[in-house]
């Protein structure tokens, strides 16, 4: 599949940085797909999808530093996914386990109920208003849901440090949100 994405390139340097950054984030990129959809086969989908995008884009990314590409291919396939079950619901595809039967899910996610009944929208327009190093990090540890120690890599820092950025992150985010009448 790599080649199909690499004979979208048309730079010789993008080919070569495209392949490091296939090779480097192809499971993180998985691993979100798969937290988003909850199958295999569907993360796969959404991980090829969101490779096509970033092919089609990667001239666009060249001035960029390495922890924006990083954040985003997260975000990418994060959007891929979403776009896939949007697809899925509207075909009102009924998923079902390995064995053929629906699968319910009674297990409640505060943190999905806090995102519906604030709206999903909002609160990444309050991520985007703070400072960047503030949103940077938390739209990768919030949005992307990727480990702060995957953070840490793809930043260049310390995981104590980006834990430390975090904790302000998320005290800057709850004051912009309480300035909106949210509470959370």
């Amino acid at each position: 599949m790599l080649s199909v994405y690499m004979a979208m390139l048309d730079e010789p340097g993008d080919k070569a940085q495209f392949e490091e950054a296939y090779n480097r984030y192809k499971g993180k990129m998985l691993s979100i797909a798969y937290k988003i959809t909850g199958n295999y086969h569907d993360a796969e989908e959404a991980v090829s999808s969101a490779f096509f995008a970033i092919a089609r884009n990667f001239g666009k990314l060249r001035e960029r530093t390495p922890q924006e590409r990083a954040a985003f291919y997260c975000v990418v396939t994060k959007n891929c996914s979403y776009d896939l079950l949007r697809k899925k619901d509207s075909r009102n595809e009924i998923p079902l386990d390995d064995d053929g039967f629906e699968v319910e899910d009674e297990s409640t996610d505060v943190s999905d109920e806090a995102l519906s009944d604030i709206g999903y929208s909002r609160i990444v327009d309050a991520i985007r208003s703070l400072p960047e190093q503030y949103a940077q990090v938390l739209y990768m540890r919030c949005v992307t849901g990727l480990p702060t120690k995957e953070i840490a890599e793809i930043t260049g820092e310390t995981d104590a440090g980006i834990r430390k950025r975090l904790e302000r992150a998320r005290a800057r985010l709850r004051e912009i949100l309480d300035e909106q009448g949210i509470t959370v």
